[in-house]
């Protein structure tokens, strides 16, 4: 289980790693240790009374963590597992880190669009996501668990659609976020800011609201389907369990945006929910298309 254990080590630390990101970028630290690199303000080690050096150069300690377990896993996973779908999933972990790390670097170096930027968090997911998939398949190899069940086409179907439209939302939701928009948004679950006063925020807030209500009527028919394959595949009715806890919670977490006005806490809650959102229904649109053992 050693393999499992490293691999889940290495999602966690991709995990904390967007987790800090959002800290980072929320508190204005991402230029706490200036443009040098690997040197803080030309120091090997940050200033302590400066909270947003400590900041930043927490971001990039736990990066180059992050980043080597990340190749240690994918190296080992690539030789040691001879399946099609763990090659995928470590190509994946590597583009998804890369690309991470190219967009933070761009945010820095220049004055991205809030389109650009909203693309951030999504691309963030992806190493996280292909690192959970990685971890979910090791354990099942290891523990030689067996599925015989075959689902039908109709479940990937939708479970990927359910994703492909979970991505979208969060595109949405960082747009929201880069453009400051949800600053004004008020009450909950029906919004109460008026347009004469906050203008097209007002519409960016309803069309955000109407996300999050199709994506829990979404998470609830996957659900609905899902128990209908308990007996056949017993793991992806638990995971479809969790996800529409997950964006039940969400939906919550939501509300405590508005009502603490975008206060960190809220926000970092918000982003966790989301993440681990992502990554279970990753694992079961993966698992639900690929042929079982």
């Amino acid at each position: 289980m050693r393999y499992f254990w490293l691999s889940f080590t290495a999602a966690a630390l991709i995990f904390l790693v967007n987790i800090i990101g959002f800290i980072d970028t929320m508190t204005n630290s991402a230029m706490g240790c200036g443009s040098g690199y690997p040197l803080c303000n030309g120091k090997l080690i940050p200033d302590f009374t400066d909270y947003h050096s400590v900041i930043e150069y927490t971001h990039r300690i736990v990066v180059v963590l992050a980043s080597l377990f990340l190749f240690v896993v994918s190296a080992i996973s690539w030789f040691r597992y001879k399946s099609q779908t763990i090659k995928w999933l470590v190509l994946f972990a590597i583009v998804g880190i890369l690309g991470e790390s190219t967009l933070g670097a761009l945010t820095v170096i220049l004055p991205l669009s809030p389109f650009l930027l909203a693309a951030h968090l999504g691309i963030a997911l992806i190493s996280f996501s292909a690192l959970a998939n990685i971890s979910y398949v090791i354990y099942h190899q290891e523990k030689n668990i067996r599925h015989q069940g075959r689902l039908p086409t109709s479940f990937a179907y939708i479970s990927w659609f359910v994703f492909f439209f979970l991505y979208l939302a969060i595109y949405f939701g960082g747009y929201v976020s880069k453009t400051g928009s949800g600053g004004a948004f008020r009450g909950f679950p029906i919004p109460t800011e008026h347009f004469s006063v906050v203008g097209n925020a007002f519409w960016v807030d309803v069309i955000h609201r109407l996300f999050a209500l199709v994506l829990v009527i979404l998470f609830v028919i996957l659900f609905a389907y899902a128990k209908k394959y308990h007996l056949t595949r017993p793991d992806l009715y638990r995971l479809s369990g969790i996800c529409l806890l997950l964006i039940v919670l969400q939906a919550l977490s939501g509300a405590l945006l508005i009502y603490t006005h975008l206060s960190l806490g809220a926000v970092l809650v918000h982003v966790s929910i989301v993440s681990l959102l992502v990554a279970t229904l990753s694992i079961i649109c993966i698992q639900s298309w690929i042929k079982p053992d």
